[in-house]
């Protein structure tokens, strides 16, 4: 896999000349981006069957803090606006009422911005970037673009209206993969 004479698949593969433990994506005609450490096997995830690629798995912990940080900042802004309204609302209804929208047009713009937008620039929200992890699709190990993170976001939001089991999967999947991000070939590993 050295040339582009090669019939190699694309995929996650150890590149001769590389540091030993680390492994590349070859795009099935060159090597894409640099050499990439791998812990251990290379864990096959997804319905599609795809490889994790390079990077650890988070672990559940930096998981749960990451969430908890971007979910406080939101609770945050929505808490300021709260105020606002309860103040605004003292002077008249109206205003307290179009400040309670506000508070409430400020969190939906808080969390698109910080889950869909920036997470799906760099892999990386508020919460995710304070634990150095990060949201990556299996097939590039790159970060998946803002139309994929909205779609997970939208996707994680139905299962947890449903049964509420998203967040709680990786605790049991061998891969450490929420099942939305098994369904959409996506992995949460060490930044």
């Amino acid at each position: 896999m050295t040339d582009s004479s090669s019939s190699q698949p694309p995929g996650w593969y150890y590149a001769q000349g590389d540091p030993v433990g680390t492994q590349r994506y070859w795009d099935g005609t060159q090597w894409v981006g640099g050499p990439q450490a791998v812990a251990g096997a290379v864990a096959q995830g997804g319905y599609g069957g795809a490889s994790m690629g390079a990077g650890a798995a988070a672990n559940y912990g930096s998981r749960v803090i990451a969430l908890l940080i971007d979910g406080g900042i939101g609770l945050a802004v929505f808490v300021v606006g709260l105020i606002l309204a309860f103040v605004f609302g003292a002077i008249s209804d109206a205003l307290g009422g179009i400040m309670l929208l506000v508070a409430y047009l400020a969190l939906f713009a808080y969390s698109i911005w910080n889950l869909v937008i920036r997470q799906g620039q760099t892999g990386q929200s508020i919460g995710k970037a304070q634990q150095n992890i990060k949201l990556v699709a299996d097939a590039t190990h790159q970060p998946v673009g803002a139309g994929m993170a909205f779609a997970r976001a939208l996707l994680g939001s139905i299962i947890n209206w449903a049964c509420y089991i998203d967040y709680l999967w990786p605790l049991w999947d061998q891969d450490k993969k929420r099942l939305s991000d098994k369904i959409l070939n996506f992995s949460v590993v060490q930044a």
